[in-house]
């Protein structure tokens, strides 16, 4: 979830203790690397632009404080919740040690943060992507999200990637679109209010199950088939 104008923005809370948090140990492990062998730090770092941003392995505090400047209101408290301490702590520590932490770096400054996790055995959540607004280029975006995400998921089996934003993100629903995501569902949040998911196949064979199962209604050709069009 986002800002209704922000044009790359997906929600997850994050507290302004998050910043103080420590760095994640080199020798830890996330999730997907313990669940599958590989994490995608492990493609980093990776040049998004001719001007030099660069696709980085994250550093936590860095992260956080990024959030706490330039998306305050990706936080709990800034929705009018109070989060328990005791979850609170073990929220900062599945975000900090479980996660695949990412930065978008330009320089000596975070301009872009991204935070995922495998949802399952065989697919990926993204838990918060976010872009400083004049950062906010679709070809480095575009860039990113294929080369960093699609990638090297698609290389070690990862069969789907999901995400969720507000229904009132009409910038971000466009970019899910635009990158043939499906929306396959929505929920109310006691945090969040409502939620569009949007689910982008990485195997074709999902894809097709997917289609011949709920898309009576779409044409016959996969979008995957118009893949050139990303470009």
């Amino acid at each position: 979830m986002a800002e209704p104008d922000s044009a790359v923005s997906i929600q997850e809370p994050f507290t302004a203790a998050s910043a103080t948090a420590s760095v994640r140990t080199a020798a830890s492990m996330p999730q997907s690397g313990r669940m599958w062998g590989f994490a995608l730090r492990d493609v980093l770092p990776h040049k998004l632009s001719a001007d030099g941003v660069v696709a980085v392995a994250g550093e936590f505090p860095r992260i956080a404080r990024f959030l706490s400047e330039q998306f305050a209101m990706f936080t709990e408290e800034s929705q009018g919740s109070t989060p328990n301490p005791i979850v609170s702590k073990r929220k900062l520590e599945y975000l900090r040690d479980a996660c695949d932490l990412i930065e978008l770096r330009h320089g000596d400054e975070t301009v872009g943060v991204f935070v995922g996790a495998p949802e399952d055995w065989s697919s990926y959540y993204v838990r918060m992507f976010a872009v400083r607004r004049d950062f906010q280029r679709p070809a480095v975006i575009r860039r990113f999200v294929r080369e960093c995400l699609f990638t090297p998921l698609a290389e070690h089996a990862v069969e789907r990637i999901s995400a969720e934003t507000s229904p009132a993100n009409i910038a971000m629903s466009r970019l899910f679109t635009e990158l043939h995501f499906h929306a396959t569902g929505h929920h109310l949040s006691d945090r969040w209010g409502p939620m569009v998911r949007y689910t982008r196949f990485l195997s074709p064979a999902s894809e097709e199950q997917f289609l011949r199962k709920f898309g009576a209604g779409a044409p016959a050709d996969s979008p995957r088939k118009n893949e050139e069009l990303e470009a």
